[in-house]
């Protein structure tokens, strides 16, 4: 679960701002106990322990909307992937042996990892390039695209099955919680 440091931030600002006013919030789980915090997500007050659950101050609901979102990314991405590898094992030449149609799959799926790799890496003074110049930008995009993929394909296949992993486990909680 990623935030932006600038919503745990204000959840605290907003917060501070009730309390100058005089208005002393309650944990919305906890209605006992005084809120010290807010949801960065949806802004209901937080307890201490509440709060201190996870590792932002997020309530149980969006804790688990955010691992449920978490959790259909991984399946959009390993869907993408295998339509991607089915191409490359089964439209290349029947002159190739299953060694290369098997590789030639694998980089094929490994193509969107290395595309947002290097998504991340390159400048931005490409978006001024003449039309042949976006050619052979994108053809050599996709060449580096398809090598740096194989690489990175194992592991992000393995973060994608642990983030799955991680994301079922926090739903678990709260649902045993709730």
């Amino acid at each position: 679960m990623k935030i932006a440091k600038n919503k745990v931030s204000y959840a605290y600002e907003n917060l501070g701002k009730q309390r100058k006013r005089g208005i002393q919030m309650k944990c919305h789980k906890h209605h006992d106990r005084d809120a010290v915090s807010q949801c960065v997500d949806c802004g209901k007050a937080l307890c201490p322990d509440c709060t201190n659950r996870w590792s932002i101050p997020i309530c149980d609901n969006c804790t688990y909307t955010r691992a449920g979102n978490d959790k259909n990314e991984v399946i959009k991405k390993i869907l993408f992937m295998i339509p991607l590898f089915v191409l490359g094992f089964w439209y290349t030449s029947e002159q190739a042996s299953f060694d290369e149609r098997l590789v030639l799959g694998y980089m094929l799926a490994g193509l969107p990892w290395g595309w947002s790799f290097l998504n991340r890496i390159t400048p931005n003074i490409f978006l001024f390039l003449p039309i042949f110049g976006w050619i052979i930008y994108f053809a050599l995009k996709i060449i580096f695209s398809l090598l740096i993929g194989g690489f990175i394909l194992p592991y992000k296949l393995f973060m994608s099955f642990r983030n799955y992993q991680n994301a079922q486990q926090i739903q678990g909680i709260i649902k045993n919680n709730a």
